[in-house]
């Protein structure tokens, strides 16, 4: 079974986090073999997929980007992201049981966090066109690039008090570590919908911050997927002919709104709500690694999967920490 993560032309920690989370909670369980796929984190319950191959699904979200899929019996899904991936598909809102990377400080063992940084963490598209490590410089806070690797950046967040962030599994991966955060808004509108998916399932509603592109070449990235109308631009025309003329204006700006943002009331999940989130879903990992071919949605729904575990004597999934 083949432990599919999508890749663009970089890496971006929310799909890398794949690689880290699932061989720890399912070891032994991936190889090459591409009849059979298993999809976790990320927007990518969609038509990308092989019709052919089966599809394994647990914890993966629709996003909007490609087509929605044909849901026959080469899919077995075992839960997804959210409420709105659940009434996107027409799948029972009992499947949606939150986002599988919310499991990464248990899976890893990772220690508490805390420490003296403010973080700021772009969406990879921003990263790549932006100039946001300028900007973050002049905002006094520190820019964790979510092209680093993925043990680079949870170890950043890690040391962080607070956490901006543009990038949903920045937030995610904060609000699971217990370190206060701030939704940044995501310049292109396409990326937004899965927030609410996955806050649906954490009893939040996320309290965006704006911040504006900080170069030309992000404004226009992120207007190609539709984020501006041309009479609501952030930039109007004299300032793109500034922009143009002296891009450092751009970035300068990006500073001033990212300090300002910092000011923002943080958010963060209630104990009790991670908690259980975390649990439902380290169940159904433990129901996926006894019955993977069965889903939850087949005719064992995951209320009666975990009520016939705990009848055969079965305990919960245990995880020993890395050292």
């Amino acid at each position: 079974m083949i432990l599919y993560r999508w890749r663009g032309v970089s890496t971006n920690f929310g799909d890398e986090l794949n690689t880290v989370l699932w061989p720890r909670l399912l070891p032994g369980f991936f190889d090459d073999n591409p009849a059979f796929r298993f999809l976790g984190i990320g927007s990518v319950l969609d038509q990308r997929h092989s019709s052919q191959a089966v599809k394994l699904v647990a914890g993966s979200g629709y996003g909007g980007y490609e087509g929605k899929p044909t849901l026959d019996e080469n899919w077995i899904i075992h839960w997804i992201r959210g409420p709105r991936t659940a009434a996107m598909l027409d799948l029972p809102q009992a499947l949606a049981l939150g986002d599988p990377a919310v499991l990464v400080p248990k899976a890893l063992g990772l220690p508490p966090a805390g420490g003296p940084d403010i973080g700021f963490m772009p969406h990879f598209e921003s990263a790549a066109r932006g100039a946001w490590r300028q900007a973050a410089e002049q905002a006094g806070v520190r820019l964790i690039d979510p092209r680093d690797p993925p043990l680079t950046i949870l170890r950043a967040i890690g040391r962080c008090k607070l956490l901006l962030s543009e990038a949903l599994h920045g937030v995610i991966v904060a609000d699971a570590l217990r370190v206060p955060w701030i939704a940044i808004r995501p310049l292109a509108r396409v990326h937004r919908a899965k927030w609410l998916d996955w806050a649906d399932t954490m009893d939040l509603r996320p309290r965006f911050g704006r911040l504006p592109a900080s170069t030309l070449s992000e404004w226009a990235g992120a207007s190609a997927l539709g984020t501006f109308h041309p009479t609501r631009t952030w930039l109007s025309r004299r300032e793109l002919l500034l922009a143009k003329a002296t891009p450092e204006r751009l970035v300068v700006r990006a500073g001033q709104a990212l300090r300002r943002a910092v000011n923002a009331a943080p958010q963060q999940s209630a104990d009790a709500t991670l908690d259980r989130c975390q649990s439902r879903m380290l169940d159904a990992v433990h129901a996926l690694r006894l019955h993977p071919m069965r889903g939850a949605s087949g005719a064992a729904p995951i209320s009666q999967t975990r009520s016939h575990l705990q009848a055969d004597g079965d305990s919960a999934y245990q995880l020993t920490p890395i050292v």
